[in-house]
């Protein structure tokens, strides 16, 4: 039950974070930071990879409902998708599993850290 818990807690923090940094335009590159937070949490590379990759995944879900719903981003997309010859929503596919990988890979560079400061310790 615990483990669930603390799963469930990293997921969060990473969410909270991942929709920070979202609505910070000039700042997205610290996504990475959603994901290495929440890794204090954690001692597994797994546990701390999924729930950095999930919490930035669902900030990422929230981040483009919101732009569906406020801006004309479906015809944006679908110009993007022209230029670059895929479909515009195959291209907001790809980029969301790109950010979520980037925020369990935070998550892993942070379990990464905690490995190497307790072995100097």
């Amino acid at each position: 039950m615990m483990r669930e818990h603390v799963l469930l807690s990293g997921t969060a923090i990473a969410f909270l974070l991942g929709i920070a940094f979202q609505f910070l335009p000039s700042y997205w590159q610290f996504i990475i930071l959603a994901g290495l937070i929440p890794s204090l949490l954690f001692k597994s590379w797994l546990k701390a990879f999924t729930a950095g990759f999930l919490g930035v995944l669902l900030s990422w879900i929230v981040y483009v409902a919101y732009l569906w719903t406020v801006f004309p981003a479906p015809r944006l997309i679908s110009a993007l998708g022209d230029i670059v010859g895929i479909p515009g929503i195959v291209l907001v596919a790809l980029a969301m599993l790109i950010g979520s990988l980037f925020g369990g890979l935070g998550a892993v560079m942070g379990i990464a850290l905690q490995r190497i400061l307790r072995k100097r310790q």
